[in-house]
This record gives C-alpha cells, structure tokens and sequence, in this order.
C-alpha cells in the first residue's frame, strides 16, 4: 500500500493525520503498529479493539485516544498531572491481601469490559476504591498503579507522528536485523561523518529498509540529489514511505540496481507497456546521474565485502571527499580500514563505535535506564583523495623567493 504525498512538509504544514499518511499507532501493552490511514477502513488492534481511521482523520498527532464501544469511535484521554505529597511507600503493605476483590471477580469486570457493558473508568475506579492501601502511596505510586491498570483494562492507543527516530526504536523493538542493528546515534555519525548537507550530491548503498537513505534525504531537505543502489530490480526502501515525506524531498531519491551498473542492455525498442517504459527510463536517468560521478560522498552499508564495494565505487567521488561504511560488526571493516590506509586513495581512515545510554527525565526522578543497548555498530570513516604525482612545475614560486634566489646569483 502506497501512501499519497504531501505538497509540503509534514512536520511544518501538517500537524495533524491526514488520508492515506503512515502513522504509528503506540497500544498500552507497549507494542508498535505501522498503518496507513485509508478512509473508510477499520484498524484492528487486537485484544484493544479496533477503531475507524475516519475518525483518526484530521486528529492531532501524540494525543491519546480511547475505544468505547463497539463501532470504533473514538475519544481523547487527558492527561493526568501529579502533585507531590508528603507520602512514602514505607509502612505499604503490598500483596493479594490489599486487594478485597477476588480473582473472578476482576475477571467477571474485564469480560464486561471488552463486551462494552461497563467503561473502562469504572473498572478502575473499583479496583482503586477495594485496594486498602491506596490512599498510603505518594502521588507517584499511585500514577504508577493506575498507569499498570489501564495497561491491563483500558482501550487506548496513541498516534505517533513516523520520525527517524520513532522509526529506528520500531525496527530495533521488532526486528533490528531489517536495519542491521542500527540506532539512532549512529545513524547521527554517520550523516556528520559523510557531511551530509542540502545542495550536495551522494551516493549512497542501502540494505537497512531505506533508513539511510531517509536520514540522507531528510538532512538534504529536497534540494540536490541522492543515488541510491540497491539488490534485486526494486529497491526495498520501506522506511521512505513511512515517512510521509513531501514530493519536493522525493524528487532527490534515485535508485539504481547494482545490475545496471555495468550493463548496457535496455528493453529494446519495444516496450511491454507504459509502466514498464517509465520505470526504465526513471532507472535510465538514475544510472547516467551515477556514470557523471562527482559525487560529494559516499555511505555504505551492505552485506557485501565492504572493500570490494569501495573499490568499485570510489572512482565516482570527487577529491577530498568522505566515505562512511557502516557495520555491525567489526571484523567486516577490518579490510577495507587496512586497505584504506595502506592505498593512497584514502586519509585519515578509522574505525569508531559509538556509546549511548538512556535517561529517565522525570522531576525528582531522573536516572540512566537499569539496562540499556549491547551495541550500535561500528563506522569506519576516511577521506577519499586524487593520488597525483608531483609535478615541481605546478610550484609556484612568490615573489619573496625569486628575489632570494636573484640576491644568491649576484653573490655568487
């Protein structure tokens, strides 16, 4: 499924979901669903119920919204604000006991909940109003407790407006192999080290969805051009539609299979259809955008022999240029850094794994996590130069020397 574009940037002109745009959808549990927003269609979430996505349209993004009743309408959640007491968890007795409903009992309320026969509000309020020591905790452990029982009970989801970063903690949550294990901070080097910047022209080999390439094409903000190579005969770049970018942003993406590289075949004369006709000369014009060269960087990240893909690619960057190879592992850079440096094609060639650790930013309350990511990859970086040999009559001499050089004659 395909979604429309656009005409300007969704974060400056659309604040709010519009038809057919990606969004996703955050549930209590703590799960992640990546949907488009077709009118007229129903979304499921599962054990939460499902809700219209006419309903959806035209809300605002990062408000909560719950499901209550059976027709998928929808309504916002607010917030609640905590107030901090004199209150502590010291003499809280905290087990079965506490509880004066019984186990069936609190299952008889969840089943008439997911019938619609009771609201949500009202299974928590008695589950608050039977706990006897409730009214002990601090403000904190009580927005804790509730926050626990709407998890369980409540029907709410939130939409989430797809950004890099919202994008790169799904796939890391889901399947961080679609990405090669890439997260945010390293992706952030990445586009420092390459200089990614408006007005330039990259090339760029993608195997993680696409998300290079976004990160890429967002940081150029629709003004140069991007190439991109890929496997297969279609790009695999699902990260680029999540993204809802604008058509300005899309007009700078170019792909090109690495089969076309090197081939000088075509369809021939006689093409089987229209379709078929424009996405061979979309790819026609990628490839002679390839062949110019003079690109201004290079990004790699891909299965292959890093080295092998260097030396096959560097001869289309200009001089003093950066080339940037992403891995997760280590032991796939260590060819191509000690090739890198023993060439005279590259300077300044390293390798570098970048650290994060993530806080908690709560008043009163902020802290590093308990536990965080093993390992964001490593980069290996390095310059890539034109290897001349020195030619004495390019020197040019100033006028200070040639004097000096008169003075030493005339002593002489």
């Amino acid at each position: 499924m395909e979604a429309t574009v656009p005409s300007e940037d969704l974060e400056d002109e659309l604040p709010h979901i519009q038809p057919m745009q990606f969004v996703l959808i955050h549930m209590p549990s703590g799960n992640v669903k990546i949907v488009a927003m077709k009118p007229d269609s129903t979304v499921a979430l599962g054990k939460f119920g499902s809700f219209q996505c006419n309903n959806l349209i035209g809300q605002p993004f990062g408000l909560s919204y719950e499901i209550y009743d059976r027709e998928g309408n929808i309504r916002p959640v607010p917030n609640m604000a905590l107030t901090e007491t004199e209150a502590n968890n010291q003499t809280i007795i905290d087990d079965k006991s506490v509880q004066l409903l019984s186990q069936a009992q609190v299952e008889k309320l969840k089943q008439e909940g997911l019938d619609g026969n009771i609201a949500t509000e009202e299974i928590i309020r008695k589950m608050i109003e039977s706990h006897t020591e409730f009214n002990k905790k601090t403000e904190f452990s009580k927005a804790k407790y509730i926050q626990r029982k709407m998890m369980k009970f409540l029907k709410v989801f939130t939409p989430v407006r797809p950004t890099l970063f919202s994008i790169t903690q799904y796939f890391l949550n889901k399947n961080p192999e679609k990405i090669r294990h890439l997260r945010i901070d390293t992706l952030s080097q990445i586009l420092s080290f390459a200089n990614v910047r408006a007005y330039s022209k990259l090339l760029v080999v993608d195997d993680t969805q696409g998300l290079i390439i976004s990160a890429v094409a967002e940081r150029m903000g629709g003004y140069g051009a991007l190439v991109g190579l890929h496997d297969g005969k279609d790009s695999n770049y699902d990260v680029v539609r999540y993204m809802n970018f604008s058509k300005a942003i899309l007009d700078t993406i170019h792909t090109v299979p690495f089969s076309m590289i090197n081939s000088e075949k075509g369809y021939g004369k006689k093409m089987p259809c229209e379709r078929v006709r424009r996405s061979y000369e979309t790819r026609t014009r990628a490839r002679d955008l390839l062949l110019e060269g003079e690109f201004d960087g290079l990004i790699i990240s891909s299965q292959y022999n890093p080295e092998m893909v260097l030396r096959e690619l560097s001869k289309y960057l200009l001089g003093s240029r950066p080339v940037v190879v992403y891995s997760f592992y280590k032991e796939m850079l260590v060819d191509a850094a000690y090739m890198m440096r023993k060439s005279g094609d590259y300077l300044h060639s390293d390798i570098t794994e970048s650290s994060l650790r993530e806080y908690q930013v709560l008043p009163g309350r902020t802290h590093p996590h308990m536990t965080t990511n093993g390992g964001g990859g490593f980069i290996l970086s390095g310059l890539r130069v034109i290897n001349c040999t020195f030619d004495p009559s390019l020197v040019v001499r100033g006028e200070g020397s040639s004097k000096r050089g008169k003075a030493r004659k005339t002593a002489a």
